[in-house]
């Protein structure tokens, strides 16, 4: 049975569900949407990077009549593991969009009722947003509203808030917190980055796609902002040396099996020790990049071998789940990391 793992952007018009799906999925500068023409059909986008995390991303019109959908539209809300309703923080009264994510709610989940809905607070940029002070103020007073409609419905309890822009790294973090809940091996994968982070003495270690730089999982330790930025920003660097200076040839990724980068970052206070990036692939368009004490990172070959550990501990996960019905604890132990003075 094929999981529930397509997710549809919906929200009104002009707030920039489009430009969502562009960026992120598409590679389409930030800039460049400014002359996205409005949405009049169901535009899907399939995200197949790589053998183990594949869903369509539909992007909906502004008007959704849910009497006049086909059958084949109905039915692939059963496919639908998230709804992202986006709604833009810059234009007010938000009433309207809470009325309409009402409207949305209702009739999505009588069609799936397991689906989640992930409302995005869109465009908190520019001289508006300059501070965290206004974007929290702004959260706070649409999801008052959106209590406010829902209040006599009993689908409250089923949101989720996150604050974005296409212009900075939110976006794709917030993508990637979206895309995790979707996964049921998620919390399997956290668990064998736990190990792989413990015994290579790693800071903090994120697997990422790496097209769409959507984070995929991490380890259980917290997510520091800055950390996440520059990992995600390590992806682009590597990319653009690659398509440089990698592999030329007709049909082949410059992103191959060789694949990896180290970036050195050197700390302002001189008391403490610089710290080290480092990406490797672990599988077609998938990557780990972590965050290493450089003091740690003596003994690469070693982390190399950690790795390789988990990769095989990822094929265990994802193979096991498709033969014998996921989730199975075993692959935390079966391919543990070597201890060693990483």
């Amino acid at each position: 049975e094929k999981d529930n793992m397509d997710i549809f952007i919906m929200g009104p018009q002009k707030a920039g569900k489009s430009s969502i799906q562009k960026v992120v999925f598409q590679k389409m500068s930030p800039h460049e949407t400014l002359y996205l023409e409005e949405t009049t059909r169901i535009d899907t986008h399939s995200v197949n990077n790589n053998t183990y995390i594949q869903f369509n991303v539909k992007d909906f019109p502004c008007e959704i009549n849910f009497e006049k959908l086909t059958p084949s539209e109905s039915s692939s809300f059963m496919q639908c593991g998230a709804i992202i309703f986006v709604i833009d923080a810059q234009v007010q009264p938000y009433e309207m969009a809470c009325s309409q994510l009402k409207n949305i709610m209702i009739n999505a989940t009588k069609l799936n009722p397991k689906i989640r809905f992930e409302i995005f607070i869109h465009k908190v940029d520019g001289d508006l947003f300059m501070s965290d002070t206004p974007k929290m103020e702004t959260q706070k007073e649409i999801q008052t509203a959106i209590k406010r409609e829902l209040h006599d419905s009993h689908l409250e309890s089923m949101l989720s808030f996150h604050l974005t822009s296409i212009y900075d790294q939110s976006i794709y973090e917030t993508f990637g917190k979206v895309v995790q809940k979707l996964i049921p091996q998620v919390e399997y994968l956290s668990s064998l980055l736990d190990l792989l982070i413990s015994n290579c003495k790693i800071e903090k270690a994120f697997l990422f796609d790496v097209l769409t730089k959507i984070c995929i999982a991490t380890d259980s330790t917290p997510v520091d902002a800055q950390h996440y930025s520059m990992c995600s920003e390590m992806i682009d660097v590597l990319i653009d040396v690659s398509c440089i200076y990698g592999s030329t040839a007709e049909n082949e990724t410059a992103f191959d099996e060789e694949s990896a980068s180290t970036i050195k970052l050197n700390n302002a206070m001189k008391s403490e020790a610089n710290t080290v990036l480092y990406l490797k692939r672990v599988d077609k368009f998938l990557a780990i990049v972590c965050l290493i004490n450089e003091q740690n990172f003596t003994k690469q070959h070693l982390i190399n071998y950690n790795i390789d550990c988990f990769k095989k501990g990822l094929v265990e996960i994802f193979s096991s789940g498709k033969k014998e019905g996921f989730p199975k604890p075993k692959y935390q132990l079966t391919y543990s990391a070597k201890n060693s003075d990483c």
